[in-house]
């Protein structure tokens, strides 16, 4: 097996474990959703930071599909993306196969970058923003099975066992 083929497996068993804690965070979460200015303020601390975790979590698994699993592939499939913004590379894994939607993963990553940059204000755009958060990490978590899926189907990688 290549060097190149044994990073990508050891970058889908970290997104793998990523995904499963961001799974347990959806599941600790959902009761909090949808989210009103009324219950953010009403939050608890344990509340506060569960949340946090969601955020952090979902961020770590759209960072890991956009920056490692989409470099493996890339590799393995012999494209070259060394001048390939990181649309250009979603819209790459489209047309190979690998996601079925790039203007979502799109959507999933500009979420990602607005809890990366955002201030602890309370406002409702910060609210809409976390009411995003079920819906877009079940995406991310789909677009995973997607991507392991076409990698056990173009036999890139062999089945988990």
């Amino acid at each position: 097996m290549s060097p190149e083929t044994l990073l990508l497996l050891s970058s889908l068993q970290a997104c793998r474990q990523r995904i499963a804690k961001l799974n347990f965070s959806l599941a600790k979460n959902q009761v909090l959703f949808p989210m009103t200015l009324d219950t953010v303020t009403k939050l608890t601390e344990d509340q506060e930071e569960s949340i946090d975790a969601l955020i952090l979590r979902y961020s770590q698994c759209v960072t890991m599909i956009q920056e490692q699993l989409f470099k493996g592939i890339a590799f393995l499939e012999q494209e070259d993306l060394s001048d390939k913004s990181n649309r250009d590379k979603t819209l790459l894994m489209e047309k190979l196969g690998a996601i079925q939607s790039a203007q979502e993963f799109g959507t999933a990553a500009m979420l990602r970058n607005k809890f990366a940059h955002h201030y602890p204000e309370l406002n409702q755009a910060r609210i809409d923003r976390l009411n995003l958060l079920p819906e877009e990490s079940h995406f991310v978590i789909d677009t995973f099975k997607e991507i392991e899926t076409y990698l056990e189907t173009k036999k890139l990688i062999d089945s988990p066992t």
